[in-house]
């Protein structure tokens, strides 16, 4: 960062606000996936960082579309290049909500810190309280790549979700402030200690996640010296082209090749709730039963039941990733410690 970025940062920066790592976080996330239309809802010391990443992205995709045109030869870096990063000019915006109504914030000072960076351009401040915008304003905004959420409570971040991820494109990333929270609890001797948790919404997001078919990732950085303003949680919403293909583990690496020491990595013991789901289904039921009473191929097993290769592969996909199945020799059976308490 550059002495006057380094300054303007600091001179926002207030200790409680609690941002001091979740801001240069910020500006890595804004370079690494150069969004088009980012949304800040709570401006501080992180606005600038997103501002920074901003610049950051656009002087980056400026000199990667003059390698890929030929201006410019790079051919190690021309090598890891998407062709497509040259088709146009990349001109992102970052649009931030704030009313300025919490004292102890540096919110009031934003546009002018932009301002003698010469960021400005790239800033739309809406001082505005986020839950009186109207759908009409919010659909002007077009798809959104990047969302940062550092305002309010708990139920403010759920509404504030509510509005701005059916209006997320897809592949695009939420990021909240303070996943965690601190309370107290009763210990076995009568005394009271602090305890910091999961906040309701980082556990009832993680229920939602945790099922086949999933439509998004879930993500905890914990900042364990801190019981407040710990942290980021972040949500990534994911793209057409990241469907899952159906194919299991096994077969995907044979298929490239290569040959897998084991079956897949189950981290940690398999949640009831993906099992349920994964049962919930006719066809799914009947493979597992199937494999209760004799291990086969997936060939062997269209062939016992009547039911058609795809359906007995995309079946065996999902009864994979609860753990119920497992694929070994070039044949599936059925995991029965995935039952153990």
């Amino acid at each position: 960062m550059d002495v006057s970025a380094d300054e303007a940062v600091r001179g926002l920066t207030r200790p409680g606000m609690g941002t001091e790592n979740a801001g240069p976080v910020l500006r890595a996330v804004t370079r690494m996936t150069r969004p088009r239309t980012v949304v800040e809802v709570g401006a501080g010391s992180s606005t600038l960082h997103l501002l920074l990443g901003l610049r950051d992205a656009q002087e980056e995709a400026a000199a990667d579309r003059r390698v890929i045109g030929g201006a410019v030869t790079d051919d190690e870096r021309a090598s890891v290049l998407h062709p497509r990063s040259a088709l146009d000019d990349y001109a992102p915006r970052l649009l931030v909500v704030d009313d300025i109504s919490v004292a102890g914030t540096s919110a009031h000072q934003v546009s002018d810190a932009a301002r003698a960076l010469g960021l400005d351009s790239l800033l739309t401040f809406v001082e505005r309280d986020f839950f009186d915008l109207t759908e009409q304003e919010l659909d002007a905004w077009g798809p959104l790549d990047l969302v940062w959420l550092d305002a309010g409570t708990q139920a403010d971040d759920a509404g504030f979700l509510a509005a701005l991820w059916p209006r997320l494109a897809p592949g695009g990333t939420v990021v909240l402030h303070e996943p965690y929270l601190a309370t107290t609890a009763e210990t076995r001797d009568g005394r009271t200690a602090c305890r910091v948790v999961p906040t309701p919404l980082v556990q009832d997001l993680r229920r939602q996640v945790a099922v086949p078919q999933g439509e998004f990732d879930v993500l905890t950085l914990s900042e364990p010296h801190k019981h407040r303003q710990t942290g980021l949680l972040l949500l990534r919403k994911h793209a057409a082209w990241e469907r899952d293909r159906g194919v299991p583990f096994t077969e995907e690496l044979q298929a490239l090749g290569e040959t897998p020491s084991v079956g897949v990595p189950r981290l940690g013991a398999a949640p009831r709730q993906p099992i349920l789901a994964a049962l919930a289904d006719a066809t799914r039921r009947t493979v597992h039963s199937a494999l209760v009473l004799n291990p086969d191929t997936a060939e062997g097993l269209a062939a016992r039941l009547g039911t058609a290769p795809a359906q007995v592969t995309e079946a065996l996909t999902v009864l994979q990733r609860a753990g119920l199945v497992s694929y070994e020799d070039q044949r599936w059976s059925a995991v029965d410690e995935v039952w153990q308490p």
